[in-house]
């Protein structure tokens, strides 16, 4: 009887094991490759956001294949022929223009989720037919350029500063300078070609201006710190249009939460990937915030009072 009893016993622990091994099989539902062009806060705020939401609503039944370019060209092209080719991956969630340009020109039936991309009706991405949705980085630029003027009165000469082959960047230096000039601001152009030209760039754009003004763009993150040192050196101020990289000292933004911005991103992707919703059908979702960031240990180096008019405030220190 007792030997029964351990054969009984041995078979109800098999079948339970084997049952157990099948439900961690089944575990993951879900897996989202992602496509980052490069690293730097901004879009790191934009990975972390996608896949903190994700997580949390999904749990387990999701996974991530997360591969970055590193700002190559080329790596972009060779992840998002990886990510097309993979029968595994459920759907592509990629960040920044040149990584959904990558993808969306070999993708055409998985669900592509965009996030830090400025203008993708530009790009050609949003069509009756698309397989694209997620959210743009389109700013409040009238708001960003009150903003400006507000904490900058004397300011009269405002050099942009953004990359010449990026264009998103090229698309929101236009709306900048064509905001300037109807706040009467003469406005100089100074595109940034590679990082490796960026300093002296730089440089001549503070000889000629009397503050910088960047929009969202992939060479001006990648290099902020050395972008907000030159300036401080030079006594000038930069206002920049994305809220992470204040911290890294340039004066102020009125710009873009990229952690909400994929936390957004990641909500659409749980609508297209449990309810079958067609991206097409999806709008576009932007990112920008009311909220302005100030630098406060550039503001005193630059000798500079907030005005009472400014509103709602974040310092950073």
């Amino acid at each position: 009887m007792k030997k029964i009893f351990i054969i009984f016993a041995c078979i109800i622990a098999l079948i339970t094991t084997i049952i157990i091994i099948k439900k961690e099989k089944k575990t993951t539902q879900y897996t989202i490759g992602i496509l980052q062009t490069a690293s730097h806060p901004a879009l790191d705020a934009a990975r972390n956001g996608f896949i903190d939401e994700l997580t949390k609503q999904l749990g387990n039944s999701v996974e991530f294949v997360v591969q970055n370019a590193q700002g190559s060209i080329t790596n972009t092209h060779i992840i998002a022929q990886k990510f097309h080719h993979d029968k595994t991956i459920a759907a592509v969630y990629a960040i920044a223009t040149p990584a959904a340009q990558a993808i969306a020109t070999l993708e055409t039936q998985k669900p592509i989720i965009i996030a830090a991309v400025t203008d993708p009706y530009a790009l050609g991405l949003m069509h009756p037919t698309t397989n694209v949705c997620g959210t743009q980085d389109m700013i409040d630029i009238p708001a960003e350029i009150s903003m400006l003027t507000t904490l900058l009165p004397d300011v009269h000469t405002i050099g942009l500063i953004y990359a010449a082959g990026e264009i998103n960047s090229q698309v929101l230096a236009e709306k900048m300078r064509t905001e300037l000039m109807l706040q009467n601001k003469n406005v100089l152009d100074f595109p940034l070609t590679s990082e490796a030209d960026l300093s002296l760039v730089i440089e001549t754009a503070l000889r000629k201006t009397d503050a910088l003004l960047a929009p969202t763009d992939n060479i001006v993150a990648s290099s902020i710190t050395l972008i907000a040192s030159l300036c401080l050196k030079n006594k000038k101020p930069l206002i920049v249009s994305d809220n992470l990289l204040v911290a890294s000292g340039p004066l102020a933004a009125r710009g873009v939460d990229y952690y909400e911005s994929g936390k957004a991103s990641a909500l659409i992707a749980l609508k297209v990937l449990t309810q079958n919703t067609e991206p097409c059908t999806i709008p576009l979702e932007t990112a920008n915030s009311k909220t302005i960031f100030i630098n406060k240990t550039t503001l005193d180096a630059l000798g500079l009072t907030i005005p009472a008019s400014l509103e709602p405030i974040e310092l950073v220190k």
